[in-house]
């Protein structure tokens, strides 16, 4: 059966044995390639299905999930969920109903359609050649690469929310291998986008040069309380790693050092965080989370104020609350909650006009690791690499130092963000950060 008639049939068995219930199915495909020393290496084709089911009997929640889609396996499916339902807790919250939506797939480009793997060869091939004729310190391309994927979806439940979406993207991505005075080091660079035509071989193959040589000539600094700005490329990814301390469930689970924290101060009166799901600095347009509740713009974070955590709909049931529309779940997991999409506002000063708030400071421009990072208590503790700046000028680059500290002192030590994103085709959108000190050890 296909994705619909799998859905419908699955609505016609839950609706027989359960009081409500909700279907989650989705089918996926990709198809990439790998370019080495000008041939293809490697090329690969794949597709997935799946549906998942959350029955509900006597206010009992039960979930079961199928990667076939014919009658048997959904029939077994449906059995499973309902016979999950005696071993769980018994939830108090009513499943959304059917709302109007206009049916446009802002998330999906026709037009890509047309792209194949050919195509993507081509552009591969004249990219590792760009790559190479940028910088004579690079020596080898050992990651170069294409994908092009996409995805149908559908969330319906026993209200009569039967809601599908369409998503595709494709992406490119190389890492460059550099060597100067015996010293190697390597540069990656990734793009992803719903229009083709913004791929350019010139400026993805400037970015992956420029990453791979940068650090060249890099100097050690003394260790200590420094300032340090997190440069637009590695700011989202700091916040990433911590978002979920901003979830409802985290704080009932006591997993979250907000809990209890809501209408405080928890940051510096330059930060702020946004759920965003139709904002205009995403590409990502979200209108229903995985429970078919509708997506709310959230002001988390207000100015340093934990104004609002998010919930889906039983994290909002035992706050007495309502779902702020991020519920999030595959058709193969249990209901969580995330962001839609993850913003941090602009302010009005470069990365470069950041440098000038300090006498002295490091800026970063690459992280590694995050073993030494607890989402749950906030510790943090990752490999640095940037630059040394004094006076508002770059001096020279620094790598090997290791910043260490807590996300919730650094939110605090916010003084000022940055004018401009990085990665505009992101679901997390966070200008560069300045902070006032972190440790720094070398």
């Amino acid at each position: 059966m296909n994705i619909v008639d799998s859905v419908s049939y699955t609505l016609e068995l839950s609706k027989k044995i359960s009081d409500c219930f909700d279907v989650i199915a989705s089918t996926s495909h990709s198809e990439g390639l790998s370019v080495f020393q000008g041939e293809v290496q490697n090329t690969e084709i794949s597709d997935s299905v799946g549906l998942g089911i959350r029955l509900f009997k006597g206010g009992h929640p039960g979930y079961a999930y199928t990667e076939r889609l014919t009658k048997e396996a959904i029939e077994q499916t449906v059995k499973d969920a309902l016979c999950h339902t005696q071993w769980t807790e018994a939830l108090d919250f009513q499943l959304p109903s059917k709302v109007d939506y206009k049916e446009d797939y802002p998330n999906y480009n026709k037009d890509l359609e047309s792209i194949g793997l050919e195509e993507m060869r081509g552009f591969c091939i004249d990219l590792e050649k760009s790559i190479f004729e940028k910088s004579k310190y690079i020596e080898n391309i050992p990651y170069l690469g294409a994908e092009l994927h996409s995805q149908n979806s559908i969330i319906a439940n026993s209200n009569g929310v039967f809601y599908q979406s369409k998503s595709n993207c494709i992406s490119v991505g190389a890492g460059a291998l550099a060597q100067k005075d015996g010293v190697k080091k390597l540069g990656n660079f990734g793009k992803s986008h719903r229009d083709w035509g913004t791929f350019s071989v010139e400026k993805i193959a400037e970015k992956t040069a420029q990453y791979a040589v940068e650090l060249f000539g890099a100097k050690k600094i003394s260790g200590g309380k420094i300032p340090v700005i997190f440069s637009e490329r590695v700011s989202a990814r700091l916040m990433s790693m911590y978002a979920n301390c901003y979830m409802a469930d985290a704080m009932q689970k006591g997993q979250s050092r907000l809990e209890g924290m809501l209408g405080k101060s928890i940051g510096s009166s330059k930060f702020s965080v946004i759920n965003d799901p139709n904002g205009i600095d995403f590409l990502h347009q979200l209108r229903f989370d995985s429970e078919g509740s509708v997506c709310k713009r959230v002001e988390v974070v207000k100015e340093g104020i934990f104004n609002s955590p998010l919930y889906n709909l039983e994290t909002a049931s035992k706050a007495g609350e309502t779902s702020t529309g991020n519920g999030s779940r595959s058709f193969g997991s249990k209901m969580s909650t995330s962001f839609n999409n993850f913003l941090v506002p602009k302010g009005n000063l470069s990365t470069e006009e950041l440098l000038k708030f300090f006498p002295k400071a490091l800026l970063v421009v690459r992280l590694e690791g995050g073993s030494g990072c607890n989402s749950i208590s906030g510790e943090f503790s990752m490999g640095a690499h940037g630059f040394w700046c004094e006076n508002g000028e770059i001096l020279h680059p620094v790598d090997g130092v290791t910043l260490s500290g807590n996300y919730f002192d650094i939110i605090q030590k916010v003084v000022e963000v940055g004018n401009s994103y990085y990665d505009d085709f992101s679901t997390y959108q966070v200008p560069a950060l300045a902070i006032e000190t972190l440790s720094v050890s070398v």
